[in-house]
């Protein structure tokens, strides 16, 4: 390959990474609301998980994960989750999304609190 096609090539995929990585802004119809993203959650207390969800097409309910490990299924698209208190340190809570044979579709959100 010429040099200066791989030169272009290069640059013609450098842009489209870019561009990909700044459309991926956060789904506007999957929201946690509470507790905001970095939020410092209080030592044995209970973590209520405000949320509100719009499936996208194929989506049919939600599940809820704590650092990867599922921790609730989710049948109401609004409501309130409640997690049992949490060890100390940084922990991830996601919500996604999955079709009624519970397979994700590929919509989904996290966020980070810290317990300490």
């Amino acid at each position: 390959m010429d040099h200066k096609v791989f030169s272009q090539a290069r640059y013609v995929l450098a842009i489209c990474l870019a561009l990909c990585i700044s459309q991926a802004v956060a789904d506007p119809n999957l929201k946690i609301l509470s507790p905001t993203d970095g939020a410092v959650v209080k030592e044995g207390e209970s973590i209520p998980v405000k949320y509100d969800i719009k499936p996208n097409r194929g989506g049919d309910h939600s599940h809820i994960y704590v650092d990867h490990k599922e921790a609730g299924i989710l049948r109401r698209k609004k409501a309130t989750f409640t997690l049992s208190p949490l060890p100390a340190g940084e922990h991830s809570i996601c919500l996604k999304v999955v079709n009624k044979a519970h397979a994700p579709i590929g919509q989904d959100t996290c966020i980070t609190v810290t317990r300490r």
